[in-house]
């Protein structure tokens, strides 16, 4: 950890990421409560959810060519100035509905721009023995801010309005870019020397765009771990906005009290950072996921069924526990199994390839919500993902034995060759 706290260029991209997250947790709450309040439909947060995800779906690859091919730094910096400006003009023009989804399509463009950019240069900055613990301390940071920024953000906006909040959100933004630019990043030696080569793309390089979806679909490991989290993606997209309606409505809680339970999250997830980062550098990640994925399904099963805020706050410390392991193996995981020159465009690729899942389960599940109700749904959600994960686990186990035979047939082989 001493090594990570004396990289100044590691530092710098963490605590912009950290100051521009404190503002976005309390921008999440805004449009929830803004889009709630004018229409009292659940199935609304919905196409909220989908305004947020169709970004990426359309763009993921192409974002992930640039990233690959421009300054990855400079993208960071793009993303948060779009931040700036789409935060200081959303209460100045939203009258409309239309106008709201437009604007919360735009962050996410941002964040299109800024989510595989951060997961790209992370390596370029820090050795590989050294990663686990660098997802671990990012997501550490992720959620003191889900916890303050939730917490605060929930205050602010029952206090001072929602207008308030994006306009904090646009000010994390404008810092966040200006920590990045004060400081001149140090690349490791190799990754330094792929850098100054970058340029701009040409109309030659956009063929790379199918590059990364052809490596992950031919590693056995890659196509694993995404057609795991497809399946699990299905019933985990839709639970924020089920979540928000559930607990507002069911449960009758205000905007204040629902930011402390969305903290309470953040509390639990500091403990899955620790835990995390003390976790053995060998650990097998995809291993972890599934079983850290079936728990949460059982906790949510009986979340489902609690009308105690008390027990509410209790299992949310539990999901952010829960959801940081599964963040901080998936990180690893993904850092481990691609090339430096390609990481942008095959992380670029998870959002097309999920997104088009998580689009139809945002609308989807409001939709059966606002029919049977959110707990219903929940618990349901719940269901699948406890029989994914334990799914998940035997198929790992499975393929990981099928590895091992096709090994000692190229083994066997091999060794008489060498012998005669």
């Amino acid at each position: 950890m001493r090594e990570l706290l004396r990289n100044r260029s590691f530092l710098s991209v963490w605590s912009a990421q950290f100051i521009s997250g404190l503002g976005d947790k309390a921008a999440v709450l805004a449009f929830f409560s803004l889009i709630l309040d004018r229409t009292g439909n659940v199935a609304d947060l919905g196409l909220l959810a989908a305004a947020q995800i169709i970004p990426g779906v359309l763009l993921g690859p192409a974002v992930g060519v640039l990233i690959d091919r421009w300054n990855r730094k400079a993208v960071l910096v793009s993303a948060d100035l779009l931040g700036v400006v789409a935060c200081l003009a959303l209460p100045l023009i939203w009258d409309r509905l239309g106008v709201v989804y437009l604007v919360a399509a735009l962050l996410s463009v941002g964040r299109q721009l800024a989510g595989p950019a951060r997961l790209a240069i992370v390596p370029d900055l820090v050795p590989a023995e050294h990663l686990n613990k660098t997802n671990a301390m990012s997501m550490l940071s992720q959620n003191v801010i889900l916890l303050l920024g939730m917490a605060a953000g929930g205050m602010v906006i029952h206090h001072f309005g929602v207008a308030a909040a994006f306009r904090i959100d646009a000010a994390t933004f404008a810092l966040s870019a200006l920590i990045l630019t004060a400081h001149r990043f140090h690349y490791l030696p190799r990754v330094d020397a792929e850098v100054d080569r970058r340029e701009p793309p040409t109309r030659q390089h956009w063929s790379d765009v199918r590059q990364g979806a052809v490596w992950i679909w031919s590693r056995p490991r890659l196509r694993f771990a995404v057609t795991f989290l497809a399946t699990v993606t299905i019933v985990t997209a839709m639970q924020p906005p089920l979540v928000f309606d559930f607990v507002r409505n069911t449960l009758g809680r205000t905007e204040a009290q629902l930011g402390l339970i969305f903290g309470a999250a953040g509390l639990g997830g500091l403990i899955g950072a620790v835990v995390a980062g003390v976790m053995r550098e060998k650990a097998e990640p995809m291993r972890v996921v599934t079983w850290l994925i079936a728990l949460d399904g059982a906790f949510l099963l009986l979340f489902a069924v609690n009308r105690n805020i008390t027990l509410a706050l209790g299992l949310f410390l539990l999901f952010g526990a829960l959801s940081t392991g599964v963040q901080v193996n998936l990180a690893t995981f993904l850092q481990r199994e691609t090339p430096p020159e390609q990481r942008g465009r095959i992380f670029g690729w998870l959002s097309p390839l999920l997104g088009p899942i998580s689009l139809a389960s945002v609308l989807v599940g409001p939709l059966l919500a606002s029919a049977v109700g959110a707990a219903t749904v929940l618990f349901g959600a719940g269901v699948v993902e406890l029989v994914a994960g334990l799914a998940g686990r035997i198929a790992l186990g499975r393929q990981r034995n099928l590895e091992s035979d096709q090994a000692l047939d190229t083994a066997v082989p091999k060794a008489i060759a060498e012998k005669a």
